[in-house]
């Protein structure tokens, strides 16, 4: 006879006492009704409880048990995650059709995923050769495992799919960070979110890796707006995550978990997060940070990698968003949609003046009003998508006009900006320079008492993007670098600031050294099959202007 442990037990018992209370052992699972026709079905039972357990002779036994999660609509029905795999039972897949079966009667089944570790698509074998199975999948996750699945019964999805059950939908909602595609899904109408391994259980969200923390601090404000958007109600809001055992409080998860966790990713930003040692170290994981009731499980060096990235000083983040403070007055933000679109607040005694406004930033206003109390002048650099996408917030918004067309369904005001044009804001000064050549309308913004400026992309952050001709490059190249030196202006903040890229004088008059060269034949282009009809490129000292020939040659 097995021996028990009082905390595995426990917990089974505690769960049972949850919710509905309707539960079910069925070979080696543990069935649990959520509310009609939705269940918790867990890869664990009586006989082999979640979490340490003492077996025959005192030997030490984990089951990290993982969950499914099973919602039958009135006409198909979806299976989420395909927990561990079950090698300590014989029946394990035969009871895991019979279960399922049981309870769709009949109905079409999708497995669907919230991603691709082991423990969440174990019992996949299950399921295997049977053809009236449909399996739905995000591509980032699982394409390098595509050939588990028939390709005639698999197809991908994307954040936003709506799973049409009949009565009962389900929205898949992307939440990167534990994997690159981790993906939860929100049962409509019900509150009920099923979250996988996306935020953890309640005893910490694993985070492997530098790129990985910067893809979560982004996912979490995410999913708490679109969870907003969708009119959750937050008292009601249940969270069920992977491995419903690990949460030490033997409960569902709630909304103010999801805030507690974006105040954290906020604090591990700033450099304030409490931490300590985390351990056994597993895949590199050695500390946790926290605060209330959200843990964040990574690695410390990697962490401070991401810190590092900017000098700037973290300030503010949401969805669309994130600003660090330049200095007491100034802000840089980035967006995360196209190589981390920038958008500057640069604040004086009466006024603040946005500049540029990222690729899709819908509540960049009330994002703004978080820095400064001001009132707000809103002005482009230029036209284009990824510089445009908040200006709907405000009522007005200024521009050199021969960009104006670049925004027809912009239905504010514009207000040209001219070459030469100052912007008082009250105790500081900002003055625009005139600068085409990325696009015709393409200006800069000089803060000459600071010594900097707000270049846009008329340089290109590195990768300049040449829709006009050499001929006006050079010209706005040698205004801007008089300028720079009359005024002693050190850097140029650009249109897409990853930290280590201001514009410099001395990038300016490199762009202008290649563009007399490639005009006189000096210089010759490479063929580039690139997007937007730039077809050639030339490269000196760390920078790369991209063209049409032979349009720009004019």
């Amino acid at each position: 006879m097995k021996a028990k442990s009082i905390p595995g037990l426990l917990a089974l018992a505690l769960l049972a006492a949850c919710g509905p209370a309707q539960k079910v052992e069925v070979g080696p699972y543990t069935v649990t009704l959520i509310e009609k026709n939705i269940y918790q079905i867990m890869d664990c039972n009586s006989e082999n409880p979640p979490g340490p357990s003492m077996l025959v002779k005192e030997n030490e036994h984990t089951n990290n048990c993982a969950d499914m999660y099973l919602v039958v609509g009135s006409k198909e029905a979806l299976l989420i995650d395909l927990s561990n795999p079950i090698t300590w039972a014989d029946n394990a897949a035969e009871s895991l059709r019979a279960l399922v079966a049981e309870r769709v009667k009949g109905k079409p089944l999708t497995i669907t995923f919230t991603h691709n570790h082991p423990d969440h698509i174990g019992m996949l074998p299950a399921f295997e050769g049977d053809p009236d199975i449909r399996y739905a999948v995000q591509e980032s996750d699982f394409g390098r495992i595509l050939d588990r699945f028939p390709e005639a019964q698999r197809r991908f999805y994307d954040e936003g799919e709506i799973f049409d059950l009949g009565d009962l939908k389900v929205e898949a909602i992307l939440v990167p960070g534990h994997t690159v595609g981790s993906m939860v899904f929100l049962v409509q109408g019900h509150d009920l979110l099923f979250t996988g391994d996306a935020v953890g259980s309640g005893n910490g969200v694993w985070i492997f890796g530098t790129s990985n923390f910067g893809d979560y601090v982004w996912a979490v404000p995410h999913l708490i707006e679109v969870l907003e958007e969708r009119g959750v109600n937050e008292d009601r809001l249940r969270i069920y995550g992977g491995h419903y055992w690990q949460n030490p409080a033997n409960d569902v998860l709630h909304m103010d978990y999801l805030r507690d966790m974006k105040t954290l990713c906020d604090m591990i930003e700033a450099g304030t997060a409490p931490s300590e040692p985390y351990g056994p170290a597993m895949m590199r994981l050695n500390t946790n940070f926290y605060h209330g009731t959200a843990i964040v499980t990574c690695n410390d060096e990697q962490i401070a990698q991401f810190c590092s990235q900017y000098d700037e000083k973290f300030a503010y983040r949401d969805a669309d968003v994130v600003f660090r403070q330049i200095d007491e007055h100034t802000w840089a933000g980035c967006g995360h949609l196209v190589y981390n679109e920038s958008v500057y607040v640069v604040e004086g005694d009466e006024r603040a003046l946005v500049i540029d406004a990222g690729t899709f930033m819908p509540h960049l206003d009330k994002a703004v009003a978080a820095l400064t109390g001001k009132p707000v002048i809103m002005a482009l650099t230029h036209g284009h998508g990824d510089h445009v996408g908040g200006i709907d917030c405000f009522p007005e918004v200024w521009l050199n006009m021969a960009d104006a067309g670049m925004i027809p369904d912009y239905e504010g005001e514009k207000k040209a900006l001219e070459d030469g044009q100052v912007i008082d804001l009250g105790g500081r000064k900002i003055e625009v320079l005139y600068t085409p050549g990325h696009t015709s309308g393409s200006v800069t913004f000089f803060d000459k008492e600071h010594h900097y400026g707000f270049s846009g992309d008329a340089f290109g952050s590195t990768n300049l993007l040449l829709f006009t001709d050499f001929k006006t490059l050079v010209n706005t190249c040698t205004r801007t670098a008089d300028y720079m030196q009359k005024n002693g202006i050190t850097k140029l903040y650009p249109g897409h600031y990853g930290g280590n890229n201001a514009e410099t004088l001395q990038r300016v008059l490199d762009e202008k050294k290649m563009a007399q060269e490639v005009l006189s034949g000096k210089r010759k282009g490479t063929p580039d099959s690139g997007s937007n009809g730039l077809n050639s490129y030339v490269q000196y000292n760390g920078v790369t202007i991209r063209y049409n020939e032979p349009d720009a040659l004019k």
